[in-house]
């Protein structure tokens, strides 16, 4: 049986910051693997950040989500970030950084350009 969440409980029907993740994050538990269905009845718009930002949580979470009553738009941008999401370069997470401690090092390294 899966948990149903209806997002109006816990956000108004535009939402548009990121941080809004963090309102059903602080209200809701979620285990690992866990089937929920959230239910975007009453919710009119959500912006294209809010919505990376609750398909990362969803990932993160491994949690097996469904959505309901999504309207065309709330459809579209969720589709769009999914299949963004597959395409990201996560590569720049491991960049080396090399200390220069001594203003000298690093006007050498300048004077290399």
């Amino acid at each position: 049986m899966s948990k149903i969440i209806h997002i109006v409980n816990h956000l108004p029907s535009t939402v548009t910051t990121r941080k809004a993740i963090r309102l059903i994050n602080d209200s809701v538990s979620f285990s690992d693997n866990e089937n929920v269905v959230f239910d975007f009845k009453g919710i009119a718009f959500i912006s294209r950040a809010f919505a990376d930002e609750f398909i990362h949580f969803v990932h993160k979470h491994k949690i097996k989500a469904r959505f309901t009553n999504t309207n065309p738009n709330i459809r579209e941008m969720l589709q769009v970030v999914e299949k963004n999401r597959s395409r990201r370069n996560n590569g720049y997470h491991n960049i080396a950084v090399t200390p220069l401690p001594e203003k000298e090092q690093l006007n050498h390294l300048l004077s290399l350009f």
